[in-house]
């Protein structure tokens, strides 16, 4: 809980949906969601609430001055107190692990040169600086030097510089990106992870392929919206949208890469090296390209290979001239990140059928067989990672995160402190909550409650509309945890998403079982994929092997392009290699589909344990 002061005519919101106070807005700040509530005292110096507020809020609640952030206006100074329920967390679980030590082949490398004296012009060999300061460095062994930036010549046209002890950094294929004077031998590197949800930044020394530094957070775009179609629309509406929305996520990645700086005790100045694995539409946005044409038919992106790039041209705080890789996009919704992810977990060169499922805001899918690799994309949502869920929020202590049927009782466990009251209810754990109801009994095939089961509550038409996991007295915010109709429907749309997406790619590879499945992504490899197999989520396990859940794939693969030039080079290939599966398109998509949402038939639970 936090609480701060607020002067008349003041906002929580930017008018966009940005958040200002570290308030989540998971519907960017649309009055929707009903998540970003707060406390103003008094209540009198608080505007009339609107319609919104009135549809998430009780008369009795309105009047002690509870209300939405994203809606509120002050009409006199006031005190606004945050429940914890309503902030938005800054840690993204599971990004920021190191990834292992591999073994450096790197595309940049430091050169250093020591004093030298002006050679003389001698008949026919009449040189220039920056010919001569090339050749001494090439005469050291180092491939691929050369010139290319006028910022460079300049620097070395300045009286003295050329002659002095000097430090290169040269990429293979790019030549000298930049020139420092003296002897600066640390060579480091960035790779960046892009999500829609987390942001990732992983420091490491190039010279010894070790990770140095991680750190991860979530997006600042969330203030604007969930997901990528949110994103996109903004752009399409708001004449600054894109500015926008890559300012923020600028941002962001500054803060995390200069927090990891500061704890390695290195300076900017020894990055010489950044990749960036990014889904289209976070690409597209970081880069500065308009993402308009991925929101409609035929969703294409701007470029599937984006052009050589220095940090310059991400507005990131290192030398400007510093180059930049970013991993090619397959399609308009798979992205680099995908490819990034194939390329940690070596799935392209697997020779039994693997599956790699990530499971976040937008799931991808790719199924490798040794013969090809076929990808789709399905629309999971923000329900997965806490968004659009009555009760859900982060995978942070105090989010509800397992929830089983034992004994005859629904139990839940809390994040971190088990015996903490709970907050709400995080991705993995709406997903044993249906999986548990529907062994209990408590839900039938087509997801509904049961009113008569003991826990569900029922409407004034005495259809049940909700199980209670926690009562108001028992839960960490003082509001009812629950089990919701409508999050039930989320999970199925999501789960139905998955299974078809999984379908889909086993038939066009003509396999009917893989050896193994790997999860990944900051949901995907922290559920119980039993859960997921229970929901009708996951194949059975005779269909889908061996279950792998990595942390992060995305995040290791572009480490591993960063580090190992030998790795970098098979991206392409894997991108080439990849062939898009367009579900949409298909004839009988939406029969699978609708058949997907039903629940597996549940186990027909004991009379005599009925009971919470």
């Amino acid at each position: 809980m936090i609480t701060f002061k607020v002067q008349a005519g003041e906002v929580l919101s930017d008018g966009a949906g940005g958040n200002l106070h570290g308030i989540r807005m998971d519907c960017g700040g649309r009055g929707i969601c009903g998540k970003c509530r707060i406390i103003g005292t008094p209540p009198a110096h608080l505007a009339p609430p609107t319609e919104a507020e009135k549809a998430h809020l009780t008369a009795a609640e309105l009047a002690d001055g509870h209300r939405l952030a994203c809606q509120t206006h002050f009409v006199g100074p006031a005190e606004v107190t945050v429940p914890d329920a309503s902030l938005d967390p800054a840690a993204a679980l599971g990004k920021d692990r190191l990834p292992p030590v591999m073994t450096p082949h790197p595309r940049v490398v430091r050169c250093l040169l020591h004093r030298a004296s002006f050679p003389q012009i001698l008949e026919g060999k009449a040189t220039g600086l920056l010919e001569w300061v090339a050749k001494r460095a090439s005469d050291t062994g180092t491939p691929g030097v050369r010139f290319r930036h006028l910022a460079l010549a300049k620097q070395l046209s300045r009286p003295g510089v050329a002659e002095q002890d000097l430090t290169l950094v040269v990429h293979r294929h790019r030549g000298v990106s930049t020139v420092w004077p003296g002897h600066r031998p640390r060579s480091l590197g960035l790779a960046i992870d892009v999500g829609t949800t987390t942001l990732a930044v992983y420091l490491c020394e190039l010279t010894t392929g070790r990770t140095v530094a991680s750190l991860a957070g979530l997006n600042p775009q969330r203030g604007i919206g969930e997901d990528v179609i949110s994103r996109i629309a903004h752009c399409d509406r708001h004449s600054k949208g894109l500015e926008t929305l890559q300012g923020l996520v600028r941002d962001g990645l500054n803060r995390l890469m200069n927090v990891c700086l500061t704890r390695a005790e290195v300076s900017a100045e020894d990055v010489d090296a950044v990749t960036v694995a990014a889904n289209p539409t976070m690409g597209h946005l970081l880069v500065g390209l308009h993402p308009h044409a991925i929101g409609v038919s035929p969703y294409l992106p701007a470029t599937r290979r984006f052009f050589p790039l220095v940090a310059a041209d991400l507005g990131l705080d290192l030398s400007p001239n510093t180059p930049v890789e970013m991993f090619p996009l397959v399609s308009g919704f798979v992205g680099g990140d995908t490819v990034a992810a194939v390329l940690a977990d070596d799935t392209h060169r697997c020779d039994g059928a693997t599956l790699l499922v990530d499971i976040g805001t937008n799931g991808e899918i790719v199924l490798g067989n040794g013969g090809g690799l076929w990808a789709t994309s399905c629309a999971t949502g923000p329900a997965l990672e806490g968004a659009r869920i009555s009760c859900g929020m982060r995978a942070v202590p105090g989010a509800v995160d397992r929830v089983t049927f034992e004994s005859g009782r629904i139990r839940y466990h809390v994040l971190g402190d088990p015996d903490r009251p709970p907050l709400g209810l995080c991705g993995s754990g709406i997903i044993d909550a249906v999986w548990a109801l529907s062994q209990a009994g408590a839900l039938g095939r087509d997801g509904r409650f049961d009113p008569t089961y003991p826990g569900v509550v029922c409407n004034t038409d005495g259809m049940g509309c909700r199980f209670v996991l926690a009562t108001p007295g028992r839960s960490g915010s003082g509001a009812e945890i629950a089990v919701t109709q409508h999050d039930v429907r989320q999970v199925q749309l999501a789960k139905a998403a998955v299974a078809v997406g999984i379908a889909f790619l086993m038939d066009r590879a003509g396999v009917t079982r893989v050896a193994r499945t790997v999860l990944t992504g900051a949901f995907g490899a922290r559920f119980d994929w039993r859960s997921a197999v229970g929901i009708g989520m996951l194949p059975t396990p005779e269909i889908i092997g061996s279950v792998q859940p990595r942390d992060n794939l995305a995040g290791v693969g572009a480490v591993m392009a960063l580090i190992d030039g030998n790795r970098a080079r098979q991206v392409h290939r894997i991108q080439n290699g990849m062939q898009f599966v367009e579900m949409a398109g298909d004839p009988g998509f939406n029969t699978r589909f609708v058949a997907a949402l039903a629940l597996p038939e549940p186990v027909a639970p004991d009379p005599a344990n009925r009971g919470q």
